[in-house]
């Protein structure tokens, strides 16, 4: 079975049954925790040099991270799943290849540190999701079914995305040309959009047959 990310997997681990709402409102402090800064009037590679030297930042950060890391076995240390998050390191590799271009040392320093925080975000996120029915934060937060349907489309793009991704690398051939590589990927972005607005176009439908009943 291929695994896409922040998609629901069942299960009995202590994650799985904790109560959804509790899960969630703990998912949105934790990512205010991690990257909530007192020195936000500084300049952000002030900020991140300074971080290096600041053990109260290195400790709050450490902190997190082993909380991502015990919430990580709390559901069941399903490894495969650290897999969908190099997506994260990618992301943190431009950003530092682009704040590097107005420094060097101060643009790799804020790099690593936006990556760290990322990366323990997100490792919290897949493990909250991934024990968390969308139903169950329906019922939990009594959401409204419009904030319910979007949550739910999270997931879903990843899935898709993944899909897309697997049925484009089974039909072309491996190219090392970057214009051919750029073609590929802004058609597998448009496909995905194509399909996206195709699923909602479908729910919008399901939602109106129900309300007209």
């Amino acid at each position: 079975m291929e695994l896409t990310l922040f998609s629901y997997r069942r299960g009995n681990s202590i994650m799985h049954r904790i109560n959804a709402g509790v899960k969630i409102l703990f998912l949105i402090a934790f990512s205010f925790f991690v990257f909530w800064n007192p020195s936000s009037n500084q300049d952000e590679a002030v900020i991140a040099k300074s971080v290096l030297v600041n053990r109260a930042a290195i400790i709050n950060l450490s902190v997190c991270f082993l909380i991502s890391w015990l919430c990580f076995f709390l559901a069941g240390a399903n490894w495969k799943s650290l897999v969908l998050l190099r997506f994260v390191f990618v992301i943190g590799l431009l950003l530092t290849l682009l704040k590097m271009t107005d420094s060097l040392i101060d643009g790799l320093v804020y790099g690593l540190l936006y990556t760290a925080r990322f990366f323990t975000t997100a490792f919290l996120a897949q493990t909250v999701f991934e024990t968390t029915s969308m139903i169950q934060i329906q019922d939990s937060l009594h959401l409204p079914q419009i904030i319910s349907l979007s949550i739910n489309f999270i997931p879903q793009i990843f899935y898709e995305w993944n899909k897309i991704k697997l049925a484009s690398r089974a039909r072309r051939t491996k190219s090392k040309n970057p214009i051919k590589k750029a073609a590929a990927f802004l058609y597998e972005l448009e496909s995905l959009f194509f399909v996206m607005l195709n699923k909602a176009e479908n729910v919008r439908r399901a939602v109106e047959n129900r309300t007209a009943r």
